[in-house]
């Protein structure tokens, strides 16, 4: 045998135990090498991968690449990919009588570095396979590349076409791009995307990750685990987007930069309807949520967030919940049906709320200012059906300028909440109108008008009280004082009882004009109150085993007499007396005769 042919002998069996080794060596671990088998490992290990480069797309399953396709450079339309992929990996579906052609995606797919996957209305229905596991599952996914889904409708189905069984979370599909890649989703429908809650978040449905871009415009997200998620995006466009029926929350935004949101509506989540965080200096408008098993809108701690015209219609959770949230501002919002319509809580939480309009149900409070924040102001806006209109617990709070309607107390000023200011406000009807408990300092009410209410107007036991100007109109006791107050040019009228001082309360008025129907001041044992250049009018003007000294002009007398209602009353009964006159009159006066031929006498 020559040295040729024994070199020839030897390069042929090192060649066939190459072969032998290489599937042994991927199963192992090894990649031989290879790039796209690289790419599956990374990818964890799907039981089919296709890598898309450009040029070229690679087909593995089990870590074994079983075939490549050679498409043209540019943007790959997956209606190619349908075409020579094969039914296994990507293909089409049997067409039903009069229906369009269906896309069936079999197979993870990875997308490289400067490649462009295109679905468009040339594949108007794209099926995606859950898997019962996670490797079985698949997925669209890249870093630097390009994901555009334009016209189409794109869902979850199971292996036999139908929708995925609950138990089948852990092999469902997503979209997921990071690391500068760009998705952008126009005029679709993407339905059923996200994995179980045990998956990471950027596999919970539509994913934009780190220093990803792009946007979703005119489209709907039904049924996800996660309808949306930017996870440290860039610049993504958020335009008439809806989201139904998320598994968890609807939309969340946590750590993106320059997102900006045009109409964005959440309906039916069964978490939050938007989590916001991680941001600062965001601002955000028309967006509404509705439905939420959780809060509509979430903001956890940030500084500088703008919520602009936003509106949560029945979120059992609440309308929007503020959590140290620090310099943040809140404009316009509409909140209805919620039993708590704005919370702001957290440590050294500052906000500002302009202008809102709260309706709610039983229970619950329109406004919420919690202990531990470091101070809010209220400005405008109504409020109306909460059993608290307004409930104080923090410091430095500002009311200015709103009306509480119908709720059981209009303003609770409780805890060790101190330097609370309600100036201008408006509450009518419920039970109270403003209440400050005695753990409270520094309460100060200015041109504040209570009326309606059915029990008691103003009610406190908050040392250092002040109250300048204002009135209190209709109540069973329009003024309840258990703990030291200064009340300057305060009005009261229709109430039964116009001031009552607690034992040992001392206080000082000036100023009052109190009208009552039965007790105008009654002060208990050990109470003391002086009243200057004051007018108290009332049946017993002043009352109780207290002090009450008048200085100045203070005038005491009974209320003045109605003479309108006397001289109503005089006239019903002439009336009545004329009308007795006459018919006793008339019972002496005989009925008049009939002649004998006139038949029709009924």
């Amino acid at each position: 045998m020559s040295h040729a042919t024994r070199v020839a002998g030897a390069a042929l069996a090192a060649a066939a135990l190459l072969a032998a080794v290489a599937p042994a060596a991927h199963a192992a671990g090894g990649t031989g090498g290879d790039p796209d088998v690289a790419a599956w490992q990374r990818s964890g290990r799907p039981d089919r991968l296709m890598v898309i480069r450009p040029g070229t797309v690679a087909l593995i399953s089990h870590g074994s690449v079983v075939k490549r396709l050679y498409p043209q450079y540019g943007p790959l339309p997956l209606s190619w990919l349908a075409a020579n992929a094969g039914g296994e990996w990507v293909g089409y579906a049997p067409v039903k009588a009069g229906g369009s052609r269906t896309v069936r995606i079999n197979t993870a797919v990875l997308l490289a570095p400067g490649t462009t996957l295109q679905m468009g209305r040339r594949t108007p229905t794209v099926l995606m396979t859950a898997g019962k596991t996670a490797a079985s599952g698949t997925w669209i996914r890249g870093s630097r590349a390009t994901l555009d889904v334009d016209g189409v409708t794109l869902a979850s189905a199971a292996a036999d076409g139908t929708a995925p069984a609950p138990a089948d979370l852990a092999g469902r599909p997503y979209l997921a791009m990071g690391a500068g890649g760009r998705m952008t989703i126009a005029d679709a429908e993407v339905t059923g995307l996200g994995r179980g809650a045990d998956a990471p978040a950027r596999e919970s449905g539509v994913t934009w990750g780190r220093a990803a871009t792009g946007s979703a415009t005119g489209s709907t997200f039904r049924g996800d685990r996660t309808g949306l998620r930017l996870t440290r995006s860039t610049g993504v466009e958020l335009d008439k987007v809806t989201v139904k029926g998320a598994v968890q929350d609807g939309v969340v935004l946590d750590g993106d930069r320059g997102t900006t949101v045009r109409g964005l509506t959440v309906e039916g989540s069964g978490g939050n309807g938007v989590t916001v965080g991680g941001t600062d200096h965001r601002s955000l408008s028309g967006v509404t949520t509705s439905d939420s098993h959780g809060t509509g809108i979430k903001a956890t701690a940030q500084h500088g967030l703008t919520l602009t015209a936003t509106a949560s219609h029945h979120d059992a959770g609440g309308g929007v919940r503020l959590i140290s949230c620090v310099s943040c501002a809140l404009d316009k919002a509409v909140v209805e049906g919620a039993s708590s319509a704005i919370s702001v809580s957290g440590q050294g939480a500052r906000v500002t709320v302009r202008d809102a309009r709260l309706t709610g149900g039983a229970g619950g409070a329109g406004v919420t200012l919690a202990a531990g924040i470091a101070g809010a102001t209220v400005t405008g806006g109504t409020i109306s059906g909460f059993d608290r209109g307004i409930a104080i617990g923090g410091p430095d709070v500002r009311v200015d300028g709103t009306t509480v309607s119908g709720a059981g107390t209009g303003v609770k000023i409780y805890g060790h909440a101190s330097d609370a200011a309600l100036n201008s406000v408006v509450v009518h009807g419920g039970r109270a109108g403003v209440t400050a408990s005695d753990a409270t300092r520094g309460v100060v009410l200015t041109g504040v008008r209570i009326s309606g209410v059915s029990r008691k107007g103003l009610a406190s036991a908050s040392t250092g009280l002040t109250v300048s100007g204002g009135s209190v109109t209709g109540a069973l006791t329009a003024v309840d004082l258990g703990a030291s107050a200064r009340l300057e040019k305060l009005t009261v009228s229709d109430a039964r009882r116009g001031m009552h001082l607690a034992s040992g309360v001392h206080a000082a008025a000036e100023g009052l004009d109190i009208l009552a129907e039965r007790k105008g001041i009654e002060a208990d044992a050990g109470a003391w109150i002086s009243i200057t250049d004051s007018r108290v009018r009332a049946p017993t003007a002043l009352s109780g085993k207290g002090t009450i000294k008048r200085l100045g002009h203070t005038e005491v007398t009974l209320p003045p007499f109605p003479w309108l209602g006397f001289a109503a009353l005089v006239a019903l009964t002439l009336a009545v007396l004329l009308q007795t006159i006459h018919q006793v009159r008339h019972r002496r006066t005989p009925r008049p005769r009939v002649a004998a031929h006139v038949r029709n006498t009924a």
